[in-house]
């Protein structure tokens, strides 16, 4: 028996406008989908009739501990070779979620089920037009185990963690302001101007951790326990990189630093989910010699389900917006304490739709 918190939660998912289900699936666009529709992500993506990014919300288990799941403290970045500043600036965090087993509300497990359909639905109508080119095709679903019996689960990726991570050249010109015009003692050599005329702002942190919110963290502030990040650092000055915070949140509504990810999803737990499709396309290479098709769910929103209290017409806070990444917004508590969410007009109470 679930508690009434939890099985409230799980319907108000389930009857969100944007909950997987077959009159959910009539919102798809009939024709040229998936398509390229962002000219700074290189994947397609699906569509709705009105031209905008196709999502599903649905209910599910997240599972830290599987195969599929990559958190902190180094997400997806490569620890098994020395990273090339492309590794560092696509890491992404990854969820690895299962749909919900019968004990949970009918209309929770169809939603949660028909999630799963969706995905398996507009990977094969796509195949069946592009199979001809004999691509290698990494599915949405993916098994969690090594046999063809074993259950599939969903795979759900984060927005890229570090987007501004770039290599630092050494020939950049440094800040000259017209105070340092007037100054004329000192030898005109490389390293004393980047030693007299380096940036004047501060960075973030300078007045100590506890002042640190949680936009305003960069990559150097993260755990790092084998010493990963200082590798990357080092290599290509990335110190002042920001975190971006994708919108991921705990059961009353906090945004969760990806830092924290650990903390928070400790075992097998409900959550709700929104997700867009993207298909990536990829040429032939030394891996795979006749190309590949990836199809991919990147996550709009997560937000943890309450499971312990009485049902209480839960008063979630609406999550569907992108969190604002570095320091644009300040959060009322250190990472891991969000700040509350502020409702916008015309966005859902609750944990469904566009607010997961």
């Amino acid at each position: 028996m679930h508690p009434p918190a939890l099985v409230e939660a799980l319907l108000e998912c389930s009857s969100a406008p944007t909950s997987a289900s077959t009159t959910r699936l009539t919102a798809l666009a009939r024709s040229n989908n998936p398509r390229f529709w962002d000219s700074k992500i290189r994947s397609e993506q699906w569509v709705d009739n009105a031209g905008r990014p196709f999502s599903i919300t649905f209910p599910a288990i997240i599972e830290p501990a599987g195969k599929h799941s990559k958190l902190d403290p180094y997400f997806s970045l490569p620890t098994l070779k020395q990273p090339v500043i492309k590794d560092v600036r696509t890491v992404k965090a990854q969820f690895q979620l299962r749909t919900l087993d019968d004990s949970f509300p009918r209309e929770a497990v169809v939603c949660s089920k028909k999630a799963a359909n969706t995905l398996l639905y507009l990977a094969s109508n796509c195949e069946k037009i592009r199979d001809g080119d004999k691509r290698e095709v990494i599915p949405f679903m993916r098994s969690a185990g090594n046999s063809l019996m074993d259950e599939l689960h969903f795979v759900v990726h984060s927005d890229a963690l570090f987007p501004e991570a770039t290599e630092s050249r050494g020939d950049l010109v440094p800040e000259f302001s017209l105070e340092d015009f007037e100054n004329t003692d000192f030898s005109l050599t490389g390293d004393v101007l980047n030693d007299k005329f380096t940036s004047k702002k501060p960075s973030f942190g300078d007045g100590g951790d506890s002042a640190k919110g949680i936009h305003d963290w960069t990559l150097k502030d993260l755990k790092d326990p084998q010493g990963h990040f200082k590798t990357v650092i080092d290599l290509y000055k990335l110190e002042k990189v920001p975190v971006t915070v994708p919108n991921v949140r705990d059961a009353a509504g906090s945004l969760i630093h990806p830092s924290a990810y650990s903390e928070h999803f400790t075992k097998a737990m409900p959550v709700a989910a929104e997700v867009v499709m993207h298909l990536w396309t990829f040429a032939p290479d030394n891996k795979r010699p006749t190309g590949s098709r990836i199809y991919q769910t990147t996550l709009k929103s997560l937000r943890l389900l309450p499971v312990t209290g009485p049902g209480s017409h839960i008063a979630a806070m609406p999550v569907g917006a992108q969190a604002e990444p570095k320091g644009k917004r300040k959060a009322d508590g250190p990472a891991g304490q969000g700040s509350p969410a502020k409702k916008s007009s015309g966005q859902q109470k609750g944990v469904g739709g566009t607010g997961v």
